[in-house]
């Protein structure tokens, strides 16, 4: 294994210190994508370690493996951002501040506006319509899934981070070539002509480039993670919940 450059995953950073009840899901589902997502890339690993020579050809094999990374860390994005809202929306709109803004002007600019629609219309009249309507709220920003920097954007602002450095325009901007990836690979079976006409070869993937692309993703999620629990503690004090 010491001839061969190999693919890893760095370690997660730490659990949030004391990581409220709201955001134990969501973290739990990013350590759960980062060992399967790991657990893939050691299998490569040991595919390539056991050639002739490991340092020879990459086979399609092998860049099928890299091709499941991100898949699964893809839908480890879907899981943790889609419960990150779900679980923590409901106390970050409790109190006045950037998310509570970022709902209410969604819902001013496009659900409320004109004819509603019956979705918008059971939300309102459900028996508790704060909770329906932040559902409605998670399914208009996260969709059927997180496709790229917009939704990612979207997601940043609704959870009150938007004045969040770490999650400025561009850094979520640098992270759309993954998810043009993901979209190859999972639409396209990344084939270079998904029409089925002229070529039936594959794109190339770089092994160690796609480790990278799938390390930052996970980590970005970290990003994501660690000040909406530092929001919602604020919050659990604010509102004197942490004294119950």
């Amino acid at each position: 294994m010491s001839k061969l450059t190999l693919v890893e995953l760095t370690n997660l950073p730490r659990k949030p210190h004391g990581c409220p009840p709201e955001v134990e899901r969501s973290w739990a589902r990013l350590v759960a994508t980062h060992k399967s997502v790991a657990g893939l890339f050691t299998t490569l690993n040991e595919l390539r370690s056991a050639q002739n020579d490991p340092r020879g050809p990459i086979s399609e094999a092998h860049r099928d493996q890299v091709r499941a990374a991100i898949v699964f860390t893809a839908a480890g994005i879907d899981a943790c951002l889609r419960t990150l809202l779900r679980d923590s929306l409901p106390t970050l709109l409790s109190t006045a501040g950037d998310a509570h803004g970022a709902f209410v002007s969604h819902f001013m600019s496009s659900r409320l506006t004109g004819e509603m629609t019956q979705a918008t219309k059971k939300a309102v009249v459900d028996i508790d319509p704060r909770s329906a309507l932040i559902d409605l709220y998670v399914e208009d920003l996260a969709g059927s899934s997180i496709q790229g920097a917009a939704d990612l954007t979207r997601c940043r602002n609704a959870l009150g981070l938007k004045k969040d450095p770490a999650l400025d325009d561009a850094i979520l901007k640098g992270h759309q070539p993954f998810f043009n990836a993901r979209h190859e690979v999972v639409h396209e079976l990344d084939l270079v002509d998904p029409s089925g006409k002229g070529s039936r070869g594959r794109r190339h993937r770089d092994l160690a480039a796609v480790g990278a692309q799938c390390d930052g993703a996970l980590r970005l999620l970290h990003t994501f993670i660690a000040p909406t629990a530092r929001a919602v503690r604020q919050v659990h004090r604010d509102l004197g919940w942490d004294k119950l």
